[in-house]
């Protein structure tokens, strides 16, 4: 093992976390805000400066990165950037204890939104958009963002990615793997420019529309309210938010074949087309299910476009509560947080593909069991779909599976309600926000349960992988 690249490239993702934390610190200038704030942020800079500044000092011999070095700078990276970005809110005093901030800030850069704050106006300007700004960096990715502005763009580098990018199949979309970054992150901010105007002119202050337009473009659901987008009172903000937490939930990769005009490629696109439908059906079917309670058909579509599109993209923007829906809709919704958005986009979950891939293998699978003699392939876009692949879906789900399971069943020593804990779980390990059945926040937890909480959203982030990886002592043996 390359430890010395893996202690070197951790403390050049320091260096840039010191960089990026500048921002709230111009907030906080324009803001006017207390000495205690910016102090709390400088002293965060300061420390990161030293300690990635010692690491950097010593440059490796050896500059080879392997499955194993990407894996281990994948998962500490995630680790130490919720960390070190959880101290401003300790030193601040806004969040003074180590373990609610963490777990804040893992559940920002993650994208999911879940929060121990029970009143968000406790917070400053600044370490409001630290909060919600921590969405924008981890949605594309905190190592995607690294790759796309490090000058060191060797091959290995490629291993990196393949552990942080969302997916049971890497693609770049350009022979380059630098480029593809690039690419990736110019289409992403793009996007987070438009949603960030039209929020503006629908009529959000503009802070608010910085703060609501990173939770879009991350899929992470950090408001500037306790009652977050219902304290707008218009629904046209209510479904610009749904189309664009939608819009995010897409392959990043689909953007680029618009871009270059693959509009066959694009909307061909099997995952595409059934990610779509499963919104439609499911708006539908809670529309009509919970119609009961809003009176009429435009506000029970409107509050089931939003809920829906925000549980699959694993958003979580919070817009009334889900509390006094029917059962058959909350189930719905805990579906959804299951499924979760597209490959390659901002969105947590299992993944679209995932489960048609599963889908497709089980029907295989009985298929053969009335055709032993019988051959059969899975296409998926109109490529087989080779075993291997096939097998990894297949484990995936079922380590997916058995780390849900024992997270309820640990978890729920904390707390006596099932749909809280179940929820919980699945809201955190999925990067998804808020729980359903309950309006409260994550701080009804004791701190194990929010530690772990913590790591399940990092785990979820990464698709499970580099987190167990780096727990297990074989992966810190020699070669």
């Amino acid at each position: 093992m390359n430890k010395s690249m893996i202690r070197y490239l951790l403390s050049k993702l320091l260096l840039i976390e010191a960089c990026l934390l500048i921002v709230p610190l111009i907030v906080a200038v324009i803001y006017q805000e207390s000495a205690q704030v910016f102090l709390s942020i400088i002293v965060t800079i300061a420390i990161l400066l030293s300690i990635g500044g010692v690491g950097v000092f010593f440059k490796p011999k050896d500059a080879h990165i392997y499955a194993k070095e990407g894996v281990l700078i994948v998962a500490l990276c995630w680790i130490f950037w919720s960390f070190f970005g959880a101290l401003p809110f300790v030193f601040s005093g806004q969040i003074p204890d180590i373990i609610d901030a963490f777990f804040e800030v893992s559940s920002g850069f993650t994208t999911t939104g879940a929060t121990i704050l029970n009143d968000v106006g406790v917070l400053s300007h600044s370490l409001l958009f630290w909060r919600s700004f921590t969405h924008l960096i981890g949605g594309m990715g905190v190592l995607v963002f690294a790759l796309a502005i490090m000058d060191n763009a060797k091959n290995g580098h490629l291993e990196v990615m393949k552990a942080e990018v969302p997916g049971p199949v890497f693609g770049k979309v350009v022979s380059k793997l630098k480029n593809t970054a690039q690419i990736l992150y110019i289409i992403y901010l793009a996007l987070f420019a438009i949603f960030t105007l039209l929020y503006f002119l629908a009529g959000m202050p503009l802070f608010d529309s910085f703060i609501i337009a990173m939770g879009t473009a991350g899929t992470g659901g950090f408001t500037v309210y306790n009652d977050g987008i219902a304290h707008y009172n218009s629904s046209l903000i209510t479904y610009l938010v749904s189309f664009g937490v939608l819009a995010f939930g897409i392959n990043f990769n689909l953007y680029y074949y618009l871009l270059i005009r693959k509009f066959k490629a694009c909307f061909a696109d099997e995952e595409l087309r059934g990610y779509l439908t499963i919104v439609i059906i499911s708006t539908i079917l809670i529309t009509f299910n919970i119609l009961h309670l809003y009176g009429n058909v435009a506000d029970s579509l409107e509050m089931s476009f939003f809920q829906v599109t925000n549980i699959i993209t694993t958003t979580g923007f919070g817009f009334g509560n889900t509390v006094d829906w029917p059962l058959f809709s909350q189930f719905i919704l805990l579906l959804l947080m299951c499924i979760g958005g597209s490959a390659g986009s901002t969105a947590g979950g299992f993944k679209v593909i995932r489960c048609m891939i599963t889908a497709r293998i089980a029907k295989n699978q009985i298929l053969s069991t009335l055709s032993p003699n019988r051959v059969l392939t899975l296409h998926v876009n109109g490529q087989t779909l080779d075993k291997d692949t096939q097998h990894k879906v297949l484990k995936y789900l079922a380590i997916y599976a058995i780390i849900i399971v024992a997270l309820i069943f640990i978890v729920s020593f904390d707390n006596n309600n099932f749909m809280t804990v179940v929820s919980g779980v699945l809201s955190c390990f999925n990067n998804i926000g808020p729980m359903i059945g309950t309006t409260d926040s994550f701080s009804i937890f004791n701190p194990l349960s929010k530690f772990l909480l913590s790591l399940a959203m990092i785990a979820g982030r990464l698709e499970i992988y580099p987190m167990l990886l780096l727990f297990l002592p074989k992966t810190w043996s020699k070669r």
